[in-house]
């Protein structure tokens, strides 16, 4: 009988061609110049949060299928690891430092290291706080805890004082990263998908094994993808430039 929950590879698939296309676009109009203030159009911030809500829940969500957790942590973030030195030598200017593969390997890991606790939390409190919590911290990398657009608590300022600290959340002044994903508030997004999905995985139901033609393959190779689309789109994103 066929284990293999293809909707989850299938969203994340689709996931995975939105990236891409970000990517590119990203590249055409931020690297390339044609239009510097891109990425703070509305409905690109919208759609860019939606793609990486969407990896991560799923990556939490499937932490819950990994036999190889440990494995996996290290290989994500040996893959952060050689994105951040290609960028800091293809473009300094944009170079990715705690990106999405170095959030995923480390809450991987992370997640794995609490499992004893994490499985005393009944799964929909633990959804429902999780959530809660990423709400809450949203803002901390700008200096205060907050809800609704209410500030309810600001941070010292100690905390940003030290590099060391900014793949928690707390960078450092003059940090500048073109794709940063920090623990806060992220892992309690990932801890959601988690949580969530025991609670899915619980009594499976059959149309999670439903295929998507095409995104069912993208997602199963989704890391192979991450790391081979950005010298593509970038070179791809030159040819553009070149044209116009």
């Amino acid at each position: 009988m066929d284990r293999r929950y293809h909707l989850l590879d299938g969203i994340r698939g689709l996931a995975v061609v939105n990236m891409v296309a970000y990517h590119f676009l990203f590249d055409v109009f931020i690297i390339q110049g044609f239009q510097p203030g891109w990425r703070s159009i509305p409905a690109v911030h919208i759609w860019q949060q939606c793609i990486c809500w969407t990896f991560i829940l799923v990556s939490g969500l499937s932490w819950n299928l990994s036999s190889h957790r440990l494995r996996n942590g290290l290989l994500l973030n040996g893959c952060g690891i050689l994105v951040t030195v290609v960028t800091l030598i293809a473009e300094p200017d944009q170079a990715i430092w705690y990106g999405v593969l170095t959030l995923l390997g480390c809450a991987l890991l992370l997640a794995t290291a609490l499992k004893p606790l994490l499985e005393r939390i009944p799964a929909i409190p633990g959804a429902a706080v999780s959530f809660f919590l990423f709400l809450l911290t949203r803002t901390v990398q700008s200096g205060y805890l907050s809800l609704g657009g209410q500030v309810l608590l600001r941070l010292p300022e100690a905390l940003f004082s030290s590099g060391w600290l900014t793949v928690f959340g707390f960078p450092a002044p003059g940090f500048t990263s073109s794709d940063y994903f920090p623990l806060l508030p992220w892992f309690f997004l990932y801890l959601t998908g988690l949580f969530l999905g025991r609670l899915l995985l619980k009594r499976p139901p059959e149309w999670l094994k439903t295929k998507i033609p095409g995104l069912d393959w993208v997602g199963r190779h989704s890391l192979l993808i991450y790391m081979l689309h950005q010298p593509v789109a970038l070179v791809l994103s030159m040819a553009v430039a070149a044209v116009a």
